[in-house]
């Protein structure tokens, strides 16, 4: 019988041991990308703009520069776009959870033999 095996990880980014950015930052920041606001994002995610914009607030905080600009208007003329830095820290963490997707399957078999030479 096959074994269903399967190496389960999450990453975040830390920086003097504070969380930068983790999936859910990373679902954040896509968003916003996405979708040029943070109401938009919001809604999207699920989440409340209030929480949004404190995970933004402390992320900008800890890092020391802004990862996103935005600016107020009325009747949809507001807007939220990520800076050069925000497009750079969703792109590096990106490549980060793309290259363990790449090496979990190598692990995941790695497990399955050893496990099927231990078999009762």
């Amino acid at each position: 019988m096959e074994l269903d095996v399967k190496v389960k990880h999450r990453i975040w980014i830390e920086v003097n041991g504070e969380s930068i950015i983790g999936p859910g930052g990373y679902d954040i920041l896509s968003a916003i990308d996405r979708t040029g606001s943070l109401s938009r994002a919001a809604r999207e995610l699920g989440v409340s703009y209030r929480f949004l914009w404190n995970y933004i607030d402390k992320m900008e905080k800890r890092l020391g520069f802004p990862v996103i600009n935005g600016w107020r208007g009325g009747a949809r003329k507001g807007g939220a776009r990520l800076t050069d830095k925000g497009k750079q820290l969703l792109l590096i963490y990106g490549e980060i959870m793309s290259d363990m997707a790449k090496l979990t399957p190598k692990w995941e078999d790695a497990v399955k033999r050893f496990l099927s030479t231990h078999e009762s």
